[in-house]
């Protein structure tokens, strides 16, 4: 038919046809995308489309707190609000407005988030993070006066604060912006700390009406679990205000440490590097690093932003796990220990020493640091004079092989394990084939090799507790949010590598020492104490420009009681330039006054000596209202001297004040009748003068003296002299008061 249809309808048939044909070719394809969309993919389509009405916000889980042994808080998080801006509900009128607000009060970059709301498919940009409640209500309120219901919002956030500053700080670490741990514990227990974040949908019309609750979706945040610290916080703090005078004192170019740790857990007490940072601000530069920055001067390869950079990177690094260095002397008691373990000493034996020895395979004498010797003296003596000679004849009398092997055992190739992030790897050697004569000599001293402060603690711990190698650790539980213990950590014993009688003797051979030996200075009072003290020169390290400064290690590891040894410290000072660099001398008062703060806290009861107990100070008593006969009746009773002022039968007025400490010969100022303090006494000078020598002078000024530091009458060596006083020398002052004198022995060379 249509072959014989009129020619003239022939064109309108094709169009029909052609029409028609389209028509089913685009049916076919709308067809297929139909059920492509709603049946083949079906779910990827919906997944967009609810993208495009739904907004997804992350709920942050709260991160865990951190506590001390004693559950003492040193890192919470608390409440904070992120702040975020939806370009597609701010009208273009507002822009600037907003622009304007939250530039000058987060600090934002006013031209990003002009360009930002600009772009009205966006619906989510943060501003700024970790923002305080207190500056989030400001920004509500400004949008309640501006009538803006929309396009600034806020998000529930939290931020780690750490309520004790720089206390602990190289043992906590900090977290970044994201709440991800960044150093210390908050790194190596970020899994624990973190929890997992919850997230809520929400939906909107195309108008940004609500749409009905079948569409939104919540998901609570899992908040992290909570870690119980082996850290004291008390002890923590003993150690932190020791360490900071150390470094004031001492000028430490490289920085000063301390340990204290269970001699018998290995669980870490306290642990600091000085000069620290806080965590609550950590890229706040300390006081030294700001004038090094100051100082720079900028080259091609390096500009002041990376130099900033390298000083912050040195200031968060726990040098206590991080860096290398020699021992020195304190190494002697691993040495002592594996001769007396091995029997190739006894106490009958003895060893002479000229100031110097020479070992096969060297070219020139290995010295004693007592140029001119010893001569002749026992095996304790020389433990005790810290003789190089001695430990140098030892090592050769237990042989290469033997020494070598309990290098190992000793744990000195290995890192400790220690839960802290970036234990350093020692540097030994390694080949026990090719270990010579030279280095079997000077590892039995403590150098030419290195190892961590945490490595070298731990090692000789093993000396003082019976012979058990112990694992250090700094997490002794983790515990959910509601409290539960999920998981306890106990000591672990890595192995017994002495027996109790050897680690014994040698205990006894250092308590004996501190009265003779380099380690007076860690003498504390009513405490036997057993203390080894090393200076390790730093080789290879530069001079200071003037060529004045030989680079140091001085250092000092002590055991208290010693004869139930129960707490272990290391005391390391890195470079000191006051001109004392022996750790006899800037080291041992370190632990000193560290152990006099920590034994009387962990209730290690004192027992105190006849001559201990008469030169304890006493606390002044209350005189006031007291009659100036009883009152003068009853100081006498005491064995100080009463010094009137005025006319008066009545004591209206005293000094020393009730409870200042005052050491024997005392003199107490009773005021009476209209006799009133007056600075009328002058300060003489103390320093560099013998304990009877200060006290004299003190008594004979109308002041009272109170010593502090290593005085004790009848030690080897020479007197221990003032080396610090307060008031200083010189200040007017009223008649009595206590003038505070510290004394050290400044012949503690190692």
């Amino acid at each position: 038919m249509f072959l014989s249809a009129d020619k003239s309808l022939r064109p309108t048939l094709v169009r029909m046809a052609v029409i028609i044909i389209a028509f089913l070719l685009a049916l076919i394809l709308l067809i297929t995308n139909l059920v492509n969309k709603q049946i083949i993919n079906a779910e990827f389509y919906r997944q967009k489309a609810v993208a495009q009405y739904t907004t997804e916000t992350s709920i942050n889980p709260r991160r865990g707190t951190i506590y001390d042994r004693n559950m003492n808080q040193l890192a919470v998080s608390v409440s904070v609000e992120n702040v975020f801006i939806s370009p597609n509900e701010i009208a273009k009128e507002n822009e600037e407005k907003i622009a304007d607000y939250l530039s000058e009060l987060l600090g934002a970059d006013r031209e990003e988030l002009l360009r930002r709301m600009d772009n009205k498919k966006n619906k989510y940009y943060v501003v700024k993070k970790q923002v305080e409640r207190d500056v989030t209500d400001e920004i509500r309120t400004w949008m309640q006066k501006n009538d803006l219901t929309d396009g600034i919002h806020f998000e529930e956030n939290t931020k780690r604060s750490y309520p004790n500053a720089n206390l602990a700080s190289h043992v906590l670490g900090f977290t970044g912006y994201d709440n991800n741990g960044l150093y210390g514990i908050e790194a190596k227990y970020d899994n624990e700390l973190k929890g997992a974040p919850g997230k809520l949908i929400t939906a909107q019309d195309g108008h940004g009406k609500s749409m009905p609750f079948e569409y939104e979706d919540y998901i609570g945040a899992e908040n992290g679990n909570n870690l119980v610290l082996t850290i004291d916080l008390t002890i923590q703090s003993f150690l932190e205000k020791a360490l900071d005078a150390a470094l004031e004192d001492t000028k430490a170019q490289n920085r000063v440490l301390g340990i204290v740790m269970d001699v018998n857990t290995g669980e870490i007490l306290a642990m600091s590097v000085k000069p620290d940072y806080d965590p609550n601000s950590p890229y706040t530069l300390d006081e030294e690093s700001l004038k090094l920055l100051e100082a720079f001067e900028e080259t091609e390869e390096k500009s002041k932003n990376d130099y900033r950079k390298e000083l912050l990177d040195t200031l968060w690094k726990n040098k206590c796990v991080t860096e290398l260095y020699e021992p020195g002397s304190t190494f002697k008691l691993v040495t002592s220990a594996i001769a007396m373990e091995e029997n190739k000493v006894s106490e009958n034996d003895t060893f002479y020493c000229s100031g110097s020895m020479m070992v096969k395979g060297w070219s020139k004498p290995i010295s004693c640091h007592k140029r001119e010797g010893h001569g002749t003296e026992t095996f304790e003596q020389g433990l005790q004079n810290s003789c190089n000679p001695v430990f140098m004849q030892l090592a050769a009398k237990i042989g290469k092989e033997k020494f070598y092997r309990y290098f190992e055992e000793f744990g000195c190739m290995d890192i400790t394990g220690i839960d802290l992030p970036g234990e350093a790897s020692g540097i030994y050697h390694t080949n026990l084939s090719s270990f010579n004569d030279v280095e079997l000599a000077t590892y039995s001293f403590g150098q030419t090799f290195t190892i961590t402060p945490i490595r070298l603690l731990s090692s000789v711990c093993a000396v003082a507790n019976g012979g058990n190698l112990m694992q250090p650790y700094v997490v002794k539980a983790v515990t959910d949010s509601d409290g539960q213990i999920i998981k306890s950590i106990e000591p672990k014993v890595q192995r017994q590598i002495i027996s109790k009688e050897t680690s014994q003797t040698i205990m006894e051979y250092l308590a004996d020492g501190i009265n003779v030996g380099s380690t007076k200075n860690a003498y504390v009072k009513g405490y036997p104490v057993a203390a080894k003290t090393g200076t390790a020169e730093k080789h290879g390290a530069e001079k200071d420009k003037a060529g004045n400064i030989t680079p140091y290690v001085a250092s000092c590891v002590a055991f208290a009681p010693a004869n139930d040894p129960q707490v272990a410290i290391l005391v390391a000072i890195d470079t000191p330039t006051n001109g004392q660099y022996y750790g006899g001398v800037v080291a041992a008062p370190v632990v000193s006054q560290v152990l006099t703060d920590t034994l009387p806290y962990l209730n290690i009861p004192p027992v105190l000596s006849d001559e201990e107990k008469e030169s304890m100070a006493v606390a002044v008593e209350e005189y006031r209202a007291m009659s100036l006969e009883e009152a003068k009746k009853k100081i006498e009773s005491l064995g100080f001297k009463a010094k009137v002022l005025g006319d008066g039968d009545v004591v209206n007025e005293q000094f020393p004040r009730v409870g200042d400490a005052i050491s024997g010969n005392g003199v107490i100022v009773l005021y009476t009748g209209s006799e009133t303090p007056a600075n009328t006494a002058t300060v003489p000078n103390c320093i560099g003068l013998s304990a009877s020598a200060a006290n004299k002078a003190v008594v004979n000024s109308n002041l009272n003296i109170y010593i502090e530091g290593s005085y004790r009458e009848g030690v080897g060596g020479a007197a221990a002299v003032a080396v610090s006083q307060s008031p200083a020398a010189g200040e007017k002052v009223q008649p009595g008061t206590v003038v505070t004198v510290s004394f050290k022995h400044l012949d503690g060379t190692d």
